[in-house]
C-alpha cells in the first residue's frame, strides 16, 4: 500500500483528526493497515474499530481517488513533501489529508490570519480592507470565509491582486454561506480553498471551530479585527497561542458588545495594531507597494465615482447628482463596493476609498 493512500483511508473513516493522531501515536498507518484484525480492538473502542474497518478496502480508496479526480478536487497527504510544513507541528493536530482548489504552493509564503466578527461594523469593514490591501504585498491573507470580516479579508486581498486562502469548516461541495459563493469560485481562480473534510462533508458546530486551529496553524500571526466576547475568532487567537502563533487585536469602542474581544485580548497581551505598519515593523517587513487589480467600470459606475470624487455623498445625495433611479444606483454601489473603490463611511454615507 501506498502510505499516501493510507492517509486517505484514515481521513474517510470521518474518525475526528485528534483520535487519528492518538492512534498514529501508537502504530504507523502501515501497521495499522497490516495488523488490522480483532486482536488490534485491544486499545481501539468499538466505535472506532468499526469505522476504520469500514473502509479498509483497497477499492474504497480507489474509488475514492477517482471521485475526486472526477470532480477536480486535488488533495496532500502527510505522506507528500508538498504537506505544509506549518501543520506538522503536534500542536496544530495535523489533518492526515487537505482537500483543496486552487494553487497549494502560495502557502510557501509567508502567511497571515486576519479574522473577526460575522456582524461586522462599518467600521470594522474599513478596518479590515485597509489593514489587508497594505499587507496582501508582504502576506498570503489566511481567512475563514464566513460573512463579516472574514469575507472582507479575502475580498480585500484580491482587491490589489494579492494571494488569500480560506480554509472551509465544511468540505468543499458544502462551502457556505451561499452569500459567499461567488467569493469562494473567485478564491479557487486565484488563491486557494482548502478543507481536511472530505468533500461532501456538511459544516456542523464541531466543525468550525477545529478549522480555526488551522487557520492560525498556517500563519505566523492573527490578527482579530472585531469580536464579542463568546465570538469565534477568539477561538483562533486562542490556537494561535498554544501553536506559539503572534496575535494581534484592532483596538474598538469600550461601549461596544462587538469589541469586547479584542480589547479582552489587548489587555491580556496581544499586540494592539491601528494600521498594518503595526504588524509589518512587528515582523521587519518592508511593505511592497501592491498592485491594484484593473477594473472596467460601465457608465453608471462612473457616474458615481466621479460624483464621490467631489466629496463624500448621501445615497440620497447621488441618486439626485447622478440622475439614476434607486434599483440603477444600488446596483453600482454594489458593485464598487465589491470592487473595493468605494466604502460606506456611515449609514447611506458614502465615499471613495483612500
Amino acid at each position: 500500500m501506498v502510505l499516501s493512500d493510507l492517509y486517505l483511508w484514515l481521513s474517510y473513516t470521518h474518525l475526528p483528526t485528534r483520535k487519528i493522531n492518538k492512534i498514529l501515536e501508537r502504530m504507523s498507518p502501515l501497521q495499522l493497515w497490516e495488523a488490522f484484525d480483532d486482536e488490534s480492538k485491544y486499545f481501539l473502542d468499538d466505535k472506532t474499530f468499526n469505522l476504520l474497518k469500514r473502509t479498509r478496502n483497497i477499492e474504497y480508496i480507489e474509488r475514492a481517488k477517482f471521485y475526486l479526480k472526477e470532480n477536480n478536487i486535488s488533495y496532500v497527504t502527510r505522506a507528500d513533501p508538498i504537506y505544509p510544513v506549518a501543520l506538522e507541528q503536534k500542536e496544530v493536530d495535523p489533518p492526515p489529508v487537505l482537500y483543496y482548489k486552487g494553487d497549494l504552493s502560495i502557502l510557501l509564503e509567508p502567511c497571515f490570519a486576519v479574522v473577526g466578527t460575522r456582524r461586522a461594523s462599518q467600521y470594522g469593514r474599513y478596518v479590515t480592507q485597509k489593514i489587508v490591501e497594505e499587507l496582501s504585498s508582504s502576506f498570503t491573507i489566511v481567512s475563514g470565509m464566513a460573512t463579516g470580516i472574514d469575507g472582507y479579508a479575502h475580498r480585500a486581498a484580491l482587491n490589489v491582486g494579492g494571494k488569500t486562502v480560506a480554509v472551509l469548516g465544511s468540505g468543499l461541495f458544502n462551502a457556505s454561506p451561499a452569500s459567499n459563493l461567488l467569493l469562494f469560485d473567485e478564491i479557487c481562480q486565484q488563491g486557494l480553498v482548502l478543507s481536511e473534510y472530505t468533500p461532501d462533508t456538511h459544516a456542523t458546530e464541531y466543525t468550525f471551530p477545529q478549522r480555526n486551529r488551522i487557520i492560525s496553524g498556517l500563519c505566523r500571526g492573527v490578527l482579530v479585527v472585531e469580536a464579542a466576547k463568546k465570538s469565534g475568532s477568539l477561538i483562533t487567537s486562542n490556537f494561535a497561542n498554544e501553536q506559539g502563533r503572534d496575535v494581534f487585536a484592532v483596538p474598538g469602542d469600550v461601549d461596544k458588545l462587538r469589541s469586547y474581544g479584542t480589547n479582552d485580548l489587548i489587555k491580556h497581551g496581544a499586540t494592539p495594531v491601528t494600521c498594518a505598519d503595526d504588524i509589518l515593523e512587528f515582523y521587519s517587513v518592508n511593505a511592497k507597494k501592491s498592485q491594484p487589480k484593473t477594473v472596467a467600470l460601465d457608465f453608471s459606475e462612473q457616474r458615481v465615482m466621479e460624483a464621490l470624487s467631489l466629496g463624500e455623498k448621501s445615497f440620497d445625495a447621488l441618486v439626485e447628482h447622478c440622475g439614476m433611479t434607486v434599483p440603477e444606483l444600488n446596483t453600482a454601489l454594489s458593485a464598487l463596493l465589491i470592487y473595493g473603490l468605494v466604502r460606506e463611511k456611515a449609514k447611506n454615507l458614502y465615499t471613495v476609498t483612500l
